[in-house]
């Protein structure tokens, strides 16, 4: 593995086996290192969150459904056999960043996204996202699940015809980047903003990521 993809998967500071149980009092330490971390990789701010704050609406499910001219694995997103919004449920707390994007940025929705500067953008959320799953796995959370922003094949794949995966026998090209969006999994990041009044809000050319970490 090259230096860039080992910075880019993050590298913990220790590494704890996976315990039976979790130690509230280790797991508050753990997420509030996350946040810090989150920081230090260059999100503007992080926060933890519990799992009842994720907001989840059907009309962004219907925008991502309808926003199908860059097809992707991950957008829109269809896992037949399991449930996103049980699976987020099952988890206790995680934590929800933002990175803020060039001034007038617009929403690219599913992409694809022409300007380099705005794709760079997004790359920055998948690798905060990215580095704070590894890190939680090696911190002992092995069911960490993170969710980015955009549809991937628009960050790390806008030169191809096609998106591999969803060709029969092909596999992403990018499978230690590659992931689904909030959005794709219908998560409204702005509606939890408001919630946890957590600004600002208006800013358009603010994007959001979300770690859920056990």
């Amino acid at each position: 593995m090259g230096q860039a993809m080992t910075q880019f998967l993050g590298k913990a500071d220790h590494v704890r086996r996976i315990l039976p149980a979790i130690d509230p009092k280790q797991f508050e330490k753990d997420l509030s290192r996350l946040c810090e971390m989150a920081v230090e990789s260059g999100a503007e701010a992080a926060i933890v969150v519990e799992a009842s704050d994720v907001v989840f609406s059907p009309e962004i499910l219907d925008r991502v459904s309808s926003d199908d001219a860059y097809l992707s694995v991950h957008w829109p997103l269809h896992y037949p056999k399991d449930d996103i919004i049980e699976a987020v449920k099952a988890y206790r707390k995680g934590i929800f960043f933002r990175v803020t994007g060039d001034k007038g940025m617009p929403d690219h929705g599913g992409g694809p996204i022409e300007i380099a500067a705005h794709r760079k953008n997004y790359f920055k959320v998948y690798e905060i996202v990215t580095m704070l799953e590894s890190t939680s796995f090696y911190y002992g959370y092995h069911l960490a699940a993170g969710f980015a922003a955009g549809n991937c094949r628009a960050i790390f794949c806008a030169n191809e015809k096609r998106c591999l995966p969803m060709l029969k026998g092909k596999a992403c090209i990018h499978p230690n980047k590659g992931r689904p969006s909030m959005e794709s999994a219908g998560m409204d990041a702005i509606a939890m903003v408001k919630n946890l009044d957590w600004n600002p809000v208006e800013n358009s050319s603010v994007i959001y990521g979300l770690l859920m970490v056990a």
